[in-house]
C-alpha cells in the first residue's frame, strides 16, 4: 500500500505542477476521496505544500525555457511487444545494469539452442529489433533508490510470446500518440532534450497521457563515440 500510496503521489506533482486541474480532481485522481487527505499525505512525502511545490518546481523549470525544439514531432506508434528487465536507482547507472543482465541471458538462449534446428519463425534477427528504455520516474521527485528503469528489446509479438515460454519478462509499450524528439549525444547529457520536449508539449496545447516516457537507442557505445549517440524521447500525449 505504502509503495501504491508513493507512485500515485509522485505521479500527482506533474498534475499539481501544471496547476491546470482543481485540486479536488487532482486529489481523486491520485485516489484520495477527499482534498484535505491528499494535501496531509502530499506534505508527509515531500516535505511542502502542492502551492509551494508548484512555485518551486516553476522556477526550476524556467531554466530550461530559452531550449527550442525546432524539430520536436507529434507520432503515432503501434503496440510494441518487448522483452525487458528492471533495475532500480540512478538511471545511468540503473541502465547500465539492466541492459548487461538483458544481453547476458538472451546470449545464455542463444547458447541453450545453439546446433538446434531454429524455431520456424524466430530468427531474433537484430537488425528488426528496437532497442527501447522505459523511464518511470522524475529523479527530480523520486529518491535515487526508487527509481524505475526497464530495458526492453521489442520484437515481433510471436517472437516475444516465445521469449515469456523461456521465463523471460515480456510487455506491451501500448500504442497511441506520442511526442518525439531527437537527442545527439551521450546519455548524461539529455536533461536539456528531455525538459524542452516537455515544454514544447504544454506550448503547444497538448495533454500527457497516464503511461510511462521512454526512450529508443539509433546506435550504442559499441558502434559510435558518446557524442555521436543517438537516441529518440517518446512522451505520450493526447
Amino acid at each position: 500500500m505504502s509503495y501504491s500510496t508513493r507512485i500515485r503521489l509522485e505521479a500527482s506533482s506533474i498534475e499539481v505542477s501544471l496547476g491546470k486541474k482543481p485540486m479536488i480532481d487532482v486529489a481523486a485522481d491520485a485516489g484520495f476521496k477527499t482534498p484535505s487527505g491528499f494535501l496531509k499525505a502530499f506534505k508527509k512525502h515531500f516535505g511542502t505544500t502542492p502551492t509551494e511545490y508548484k512555485r518551486t518546481n516553476k522556477q526550476a523549470i524556467s531554466n530550461f525555457q530559452n531550449i527550442v525544439m525546432d524539430k520536436a514531432e507529434i507520432v503515432s506508434r503501434e503496440t510494441a511487444y518487448v522483452v525487458y528487465t528492471r533495475e532500480t536507482g540512478d538511471y545511468y547507472k540503473s541502465a547500465d545494469i539492466a541492459w548487461e543482465r538483458l544481453s547476458n541471458n538472451l546470449n545464455k538462449l542463444e547458447e541453450k539452442y545453439k546446433g538446434l534446428p531454429p524455431t520456424a519463425g524466430l530468427e531474433f534477427d537484430p537488425n528488426s529489433a528496437e532497442l527501447l528504455g522505459i523511464c518511470y520516474d522524475d529523479p527530480e521527485v523520486t529518491k535515487e533508490e526508487k527509481i524505475r528503469y526497464e530495458a526492453c528489446i521489442a520484437w515481433s509479438e510471436v517472437e516475444i510470446e516465445f521469449l515469456k515460454t523461456e521465463q523471460f519478462n515480456t510487455k506491451t509499450i501500448v500504442s497511441g500518440k506520442y511526442a518525439k524528439a531527437l537527442h545527439k549525444g551521450s546519455y548524461e547529457t539529455s536533461d536539456d532534450c528531455w525538459y524542452g520536449l516537455y515544454i514544447w508539449i504544454e506550448a503547444n496545447g497538448f495533454e500527457f497521457r497516464n503511461e510511462p516516457s521512454f526512450e529508443k537507442y539509433l546506435n550504442t557505445t559499441d558502434e559510435v563515440k558518446s557524442s555521436e549517440l543517438l537516441t529518440e524521447i517518446y512522451v505520450p500525449v493526447r
